[in-house]
């Protein structure tokens, strides 16, 4: 693994950028060939793609934290009425 890259490509596995999901076509030193549903291939850096896979996974917990701190606190129920116990009769 590149250690700049800090993201680990395999060829024949699938990732997604702006442009949609893309399969990994071939990975030669830094670079690799990418191609997206539509056939377009375009070959690019590890690096580059990389960055975009860290950014895109910062965004994704930060939506998720942002989504958990909107959740109200769970709320706590008061005993009903009818499950208090009526005092001892005499």
């Amino acid at each position: 693994m590149n250690p700049s890259t800090e993201f680990e490509f395999r060829v024949d596995e699938k990732y997604e950028n702006e442009k949609g999901i893309f399969t990994v076509m071939s990975i030669e030193r830094d670079e690799m060939v990418i191609r997206w549903a539509n056939g377009e291939e375009v070959q690019t850096s590890m690096e580059f793609q990389g960055r975009i896979q860290k950014r895109r996974q910062w965004e994704k917990t930060l939506q998720e934290e942002k989504a958990a701190a909107a959740k109200p606190a769970p709320r706590k129920t008061k005993p009903s009425k009818s499950s208090k116990q009526a005092p001892p009769a005499s």
